[in-house]
């Protein structure tokens, strides 16, 4: 009372409205790095495709040859073979609900917010399955290439020890470092994936002069070119930490869609569990669920060639551990 009463910010604090961001602060999502990287092949009309693939190479012979073999000029035969590599389309799925009055409320979209979300998750789950041939620690289904890529290199003997060299360009390029091993394979690395911690390691080597020996791919942003060859940073997680580096040939790791990734909203139904037990009850309790759904299929073909014919000791693929 008298002079002294005012109107304060305590007063007035029902009626201003705490100024709140509209920008959502995300964490940095990429989508997939393998499926730029490997070879798409036309989508999928049915769950499986078959893939004829070369086993068995013709031989030629000489006719007439300096012992006098095959007189009086018989030439002889050979035969050739293929076998089949299947590749079947499995579905990658995710419920996400909400309720109506949340959906209401808030002052941000959010449903493009979780399909963002959606996207790069499935994209990390298509990288992990590739590579590592897990999905959140657990194996793929049988369908697929079990162990995805580094276990296919290893069991073709494709691995070295960063401990082995005397630095990290003789792990890379020289004699028994990963390229060389994939090249006594008979194949060409033309694509190279690497853990976050690799960057560095680029970053600090340095030829005689002090120069840098690997140089970023222009106008690339972070990607670094190895002997010519691009290599990419996974930043979606699903590089497994067994290996610190995966040198491929692109066009031996192939994928086909069944679907591509869709989502319907629903407002009827329920949600049950494992047991059968409803969860929720979309419509009694006033809830929107979000399904998204992909279904893709990979293989590894690894084709018979004249560098190796042996199947199990042949891989497109080459692992360098630390």
């Amino acid at each position: 009372m008298g002079f002294t009463d005012i109107i304060t910010a305590t007063d007035t604090a029902p009626f201003i409205p705490t100024e709140q961001s509209m920008e959502i602060i995300k964490t940095t999502k990429e989508a997939s790095a393998m499926l730029p990287l490997a070879k798409r092949l036309p989508d999928l009309p049915r769950k499986t495709r078959t893939l004829k693939v070369e086993d068995s190479l013709a031989n030629v012979y000489m006719v007439n040859g300096p012992s006098g073999a095959n007189a009086p000029g018989l030439k002889q035969t050979s035969d050739l073979g293929w076998r089949d590599v299947v590749l079947t389309a499995e579905e990658l799925a995710v419920i996400v609900p909400i309720s109506q009055e949340q959906l209401d409320d808030s002052m941000v979209p959010i449903w493009p917010e979780v399909r963002e979300q959606i996207a790069a998750k499935m994209g990390a789950a298509i990288d992990e399955a590739m590579i590592g041939g897990t999905i959140a620690g657990v194996p793929v289904f049988a369908s697929w290439p079990t162990g995805g890529m580094i276990t296919h290199a290893t069991n073709a003997g494709n691995t070295a020890s960063l401990a082995g060299f005397a630095d990290f360009y003789d792990a890379l390029l020289s004699t028994g470092g990963v390229f060389n091993l994939m090249e006594l394979d008979g194949y060409t690395p033309d694509g190279v994936l690497a853990t976050s911690t690799v960057r560095s390691t680029l970053r600090g080597s340095r030829d005689a002069n002090g120069q840098p020996i690997f140089n970023r791919v222009p106008g690339s942003g972070m990607t670094y070119e190895l002997d010519g060859v691009p290599c990419l940073f996974p930043a979606n997680g699903s590089y497994p930490g067994a290996s610190i580096l995966l040198a491929v040939q692109r066009n031996q790791i192939v994928y086909a869609m069944r679907q591509d990734l869709t989502y319907t909203l629903a407002t009827e139904g329920v949600i049950t569990d494992g047991g059968g037990n409803v969860i929720i009850n979309l419509f009694q309790q006033d809830m929107v669920a979000l399904r998204a759904v992909l279904r893709f299929g990979f293989a590894i073909p690894n084709p018979v060639n004249l560098m190796q014919p042996t199947i199990g000791s042949r891989s497109p693929f080459s692992v360098l551990t630390a």
